[in-house]
């Protein structure tokens, strides 16, 4: 085990379990999981959105938005449109309990940021966000 501890995918992926783990459990009374999360804020700084757009700001690939998306439409927390100027596209609309859900699951996501970048030295902290925008930058 302390071979693995050698690779920092390794670490970063203990690290993103935990980080999954406990956010997912802050959010699991409210019946959204974190990508579907990712979602709601999405819509909230952009509403009417589509799917396309919203994966692509969220990181979620197509085929997973669908079913995220169908969870939150049965769950009336958002609305499909079809796009008045496009009709292959669909455009995603919060519906007004998704917005109320969407500001109470932002506060708990900004706390729990806070969390975990106190956790992180002051005078690391810098050094550390910019080494992690590194590697997403410089990955495919």
């Amino acid at each position: 085990m302390t071979e693995l501890n050698n690779f920092l995918c390794f670490n970063m992926r203990a690290a993103m379990k935990k980080i999954d783990k406990n956010l997912g459990q802050q959010l699991e009374p409210f019946g959204i999981s974190i990508p579907q999360s990712f979602i709601l804020k999405s819509l909230l700084e952009e509403d009417g959105t589509t799917l396309k757009e919203i994966g692509n700001r969220t990181l979620i690939d197509s085929s997973s938005m669908t079913v995220l998306v169908d969870k939150l439409e049965k769950d009336k927390l958002v609305e499909r449109q079809l796009d008045a100027q496009d009709r292959r596209a669909i455009r995603i609309f919060i519906t007004e309990s998704g917005r109320k859900l969407a500001e109470e699951v932002l506060e708990i996501a900004n706390n729990f940021n806070k969390k975990i970048t106190e956790l992180i030295d002051e005078e690391n902290k810098e050094t550390f966000l910019r080494g992690v925008n590194n590697i997403i930058n410089g990955l495919d």
